[in-house]
């Protein structure tokens, strides 16, 4: 099982907002693109003095993992903000990087904090929960996670968000050994996904819905759902998640006491994370 969302959570929000238009419209160019462009010091370079430059470069300092400069940043930014929006974002950004440098305490207050300044605004509340939600996980608070997760869920615009917060509320349980809720709340997910047509969020979904299961001990539904999403994964080219597949198909198959075709599954997972060079996945491999 791994924690997908929380390793990749700030890259996901930072891809989000720069395809809304929350403030996407408002970076400086140059330094946008820069920062586009993975091109974090060469951002750096770029003039700063107003919201959106002062923004832009705390998302570089953030990346290049320059905790206090992107702190100073991003206050700075919410001092030049003129509009609440641009508030929310230079705050919740805030919170961000004190989770990111793992001062955890600071961030759930911090996050707390201001998101009681937030009111109506839904989106920036929903990710503000995400966030505090995120925080409380690290912290091991896991039935909080659970709860700020769900009420993200309640805000949720769209079967994509909702699916990411299912997840997450699916994983909290799955971490606290309650197989039976992760299943609950992952099968809610994986339909959730299915719809957005996201095939690798729900092919990921699906695999873990089917790790899930085997934990629980449900042997039947776990392979009937790993076969199936390790032929999505075949048919549509999705080796990242074929070699995911196999790899709880190998767990399977141990739990069945079927040592070879345990092994069998396991080499061909090694043998694909290999050609893809998928370091995260061979990482995961050895534990089995």
């Amino acid at each position: 099982m791994t924690m997908k969302f929380k390793s990749q959570f700030l890259l996901v929000l930072l891809s989000i907002l720069f395809s809304t238009n929350i403030f996407s419209k408002e970076l400086n160019k140059s330094c946008g693109e820069l920062l586009g462009d993975n091109q974090y010091e060469e951002a750096l370079k770029t003039k700063k003095g107003e919201y959106k430059s002062t923004l832009c470069h705390g998302q570089a300092n953030l990346r290049l993992n320059h905790f206090d400069e992107a702190l100073n940043d991003f206050k700075l930014a919410g001092k030049l903000s003129k509009s609440d929006t641009d508030r929310f974002m230079s705050d919740l950004l805030v919170g961000i990087t004190l989770k990111e440098a793992k001062r955890l305490d600071d961030a759930l207050l911090h996050l707390k904090d201001s998101f009681l300044n937030i009111k109506v605004n839904k989106p920036f509340k929903r990710l503000y929960l995400v966030e505090i939600g995120e925080t409380l996980l690290l912290l091991s608070r896991y039935d909080e996670a659970a709860n700020a997760f769900l009420e993200s869920y309640s805000l949720a615009a769209n079967d994509d968000e909702r699916a990411a917060n299912l997840d997450r509320v699916a994983f909290v349980y799955a971490t606290l050994k309650n197989f039976t809720k992760a299943i609950e709340y992952e099968l809610k997910a994986n339909l959730a996904f299915e719809r957005t047509g996201l095939l690798g969020e729900y092919a990921e979904s699906g695999i873990n819905l089917g790790l899930y299961y085997l934990e629980a001990n449900d042997l039947d539904s776990a392979e009937r759902t790993l076969f199936k999403f390790e032929k999505l994964a075949r048919e549509n080219g999705g080796m990242y998640y074929l070699a995911k597949a196999l790899y709880v198909e190998s767990k399977y198959y141990k739990k069945k006491s079927n040592i070879g075709l345990s092994q069998s599954k396991l080499d061909e997972a090694n043998k694909i994370a290999n050609d893809i060079g998928a370091e995260d996945l061979k990482t995961l491999f050895k534990s089995i």
